[in-house]
């Protein structure tokens, strides 16, 4: 068995949409968008993003166990995926914020960084985030965590992909390349390989699986009511004792995580019938995750800079919890979803250089 069937399939893009709108949520909390309306969820991006790290795990397991079985495919599958989303998001971040800061340039002080070509290019190959740097473009923060997976996956594939003897030092260079803030949190990443694993071995009985499902669950409701550090995976590398923390509950929210995906993986029989009756909502809906999460901040600003309502009024609230999903979905219509044009692209450049 390959460790994910279409009921895991289908939780996972449930989890996966779940945790983008948690990021949005947090986004909209912020004082000078909403006047720190859903102020609850100010901090639920720094988990959602825990999450999203053991999902890209998981997935590119799967997919290297299933599919891209050799590095030419791995690349190809990977950039596409990549690029068919950041590329626009950097035009459309770029545009909104022109927009925006024409309108209402107080909404944007002190939020944006510029697009300068040294950050234009930094954003292209993803190394905003190399060792204590912390640069994304324009107003778009949620781009900062493209420089964390992009190298988990260059890491991986290097790990995977190399001569067996040169396989780890190949894995090390990577890791050495981007720093030690985002090799930290490699091992978050590794929790979601090893539980697609785990999955695929079939270990558990059904009330293993049942008891991992529901404990990590209540843990996991249970550790909200806790003071935790809500400092992000991207901030400086110290010795501070709250950033040391922050990392150790990252660990522990990945690790609940994983878990929790286990024990689903060994049930997933019993929920497969609820799920195929909303199966193509579902898969419709998850096939705009990654541009709901790459795009919405920039939109979200922009509709503050045009909004005529006050920021605490709920108007407002209600601007940026309907428009921005609607401009995100038609954003994916763009980018997302023309994923396969975008291999077909990378495929053809790569045929290129080959030719003499």
């Amino acid at each position: 068995m390959h460790g994910l069937n279409r009921s895991t399939s289908l939780y996972l893009d449930i989890v996966r949409l779940l945790a983008a709108f948690c990021v949005l949520l947090g986004h909209v909390s912020f004082q000078n968008l909403s006047g720190g309306q859903l102020h609850f969820m100010a901090f639920a991006g720094k988990q959602a993003v825990d999450v999203f790290f053991v999902l890209s795990g998981f997935v590119i397991a799967y997919v290297c166990a299933t599919r891209e079985q050799n590095a030419r495919d791995y690349i190809i599958s990977r950039a596409a995926r990549i690029y068919s989303v950041a590329i626009p998001a950097l035009i459309l971040t770029a545009v909104a914020d022109a927009i925006g800061m024409h309108v209402n340039p107080d909404i944007y002080q002190g939020t944006t960084q510029d697009f300068l070509p040294g950050l234009i290019m930094r954003c292209v190959l993803f190394i905003g985030e190399q060792w204590n740097a912390h640069r994304f473009p324009g107003c778009n923060g949620p781009y900062w965590s493209l420089g964390f997976e992009v190298w988990y996956y260059v890491a991986f594939g290097a790990f995977i992909f190399s001569p067996q003897k040169w396989r780890w030092l190949a894995a090390i260079a990577v890791l050495a390349f981007i720093g030690p803030k985002v090799a930290l949190m490699f091992p978050t990443w590794l929790m979601g390989v090893a539980a697609y694993h785990i999955c695929a071995a079939q270990k558990f009985s059904k009330s293993a699986g049942w008891m991992l499902y529901s404990v990590s669950l209540i843990i996991f409701i249970a550790y909200q009511l806790f003071p935790h550090s809500h400092l992000e995976e991207f901030k400086p590398l110290t010795m501070d004792w709250n950033r040391l923390r922050s990392i150790v509950e990252d660990y522990f929210v990945c690790a609940l995580f994983s878990a929790h995906l286990i024990g689903y993986s060994a049930i997933s029989a019993h929920f497969a019938p609820y799920l195929e009756r909303c199966a193509k909502p579902i898969r419709w809906l998850a096939g705009a995750t990654f541009s709901l999460y790459l795009m919405h901040l920039p939109i979200m600003y922009l509709l503050a800079a045009l909004n005529p309502f006050p920021a605490s009024s709920p108007l407002t609230l209600g601007l940026f919890l309907v428009m921005t999903p609607l401009a995100c979905l038609a954003f994916a219509e763009l980018s997302e979803r023309r994923k396969e044009s975008w291999r077909l692209l990378i495929t053809k450049l790569l045929r290129a250089r080959k030719q003499p």
